[in-house]
C-alpha cells in the first residue's frame, strides 16, 4: 500500500477519518457506553482498601503480610441474587507493584433488611510493573463478604478470601507464584 486509501491518511499510517481506525474508536465506544448502561437502576460501585496477608511463596511456607492496595469494582446485577464483577485493582506488594483487572460473578448467599452474605469468584489478568518491561500476572480468587447497608443505595462491606497469582516472567528470577489471604474494607454507592 501507498499509504493513501478513500480517506484521510497521516504520517504514521493511520486513518482517521472516512476509513477504519475512526469507525473501530465509534464501535469501542458504542460498546463502552452499552456495559456502562446494563441495567441502569441496578448500577453499583465499589471502592477497596485491600490487605494482602500470605501463606505460601513459591511453594514455601512463608507467612506475613505481602502488600497492601486500593481496588474499585463495578456489579451489574444479573438477577435477584447474582452480580457481574468487572474490577481494577492497583496492589504495592513486597517485591512488586501489580495492576489487575478481574471479571467474575458475585452471589448472594443470605440477605436481611440491613446485611447481606455473599460468595464471589473471580479471575485476574494484568501485569506486574517490572522494569524494563512489565511481565504478565494472572490468578484466579474466592472469598465472603459481609455488607450492612447503611442507607437504601449505600453499604459498608469486609471481605476475605483465597487468591492464587502466577507471574511465569519470575520464574527464573524466583517468587513466581504465591497464595493469600485479602482482606477487604470497603464502600459500595
Amino acid at each position: 500500500m501507498d499509504g493513501r486509501m478513500n480517506g484521510r491518511m497521516y504520517a504514521n499510517g493511520r486513518m482517521y477519518a472516512n476509513g477504519r481506525m475512526y469507525a473501530n474508536g465509534r464501535m469501542y465506544a458504542s460498546l463502552l457506553v452499552l456495559l456502562l448502561c446494563v441495567r441502569v437502576q441496578a448500577q453499583q460501585t465499589d471502592i477497596t482498601l485491600r490487605a494482602y496477608p500470605s501463606t505460601w511463596y513459591n511453594s514455601f511456607f512463608e507467612p506475613g503480610i505481602d502488600g497492601y492496595g486500593i481496588g474499585a469494582a463495578y456489579h451489574p446485577i444479573l438477577n435477584k441474587t447474582l452480580r457481574m464483577n468487572i474490577s481494577g485493582e492497583f496492589a504495592v506488594l513486597r517485591s512488586r507493584n501489580e495492576a489487575l483487572i478481574g471479571f467474575g460473578i458475585n452471589n448472594t448467599f443470605w440477605q436481611a433488611k440491613h446485611f447481606r452474605v455473599s460468595l464471589e469468584a473471580n479471575l485476574l489478568n494484568g501485569i506486574d510493573l517490572y522494569r524494563p518491561a512489565p511481565l504478565y500476572v494472572g490468578g484466579m480468587e474466592g472469598g465472603a463478604r459481609f455488607d450492612y447497608y447503611v442507607k437504601k443505595r449505600v453499604t459498608l462491606f469486609i471481605g476475605i478470601g483465597a487468591r492464587y497469582m502466577v507471574c511465569p516472567g519470575y520464574k527464573d528470577i524466583g517468587g513466581w507464584k504465591h497464595s493469600s489471604w485479602p482482606v477487604v474494607l470497603g464502600i459500595r454507592i
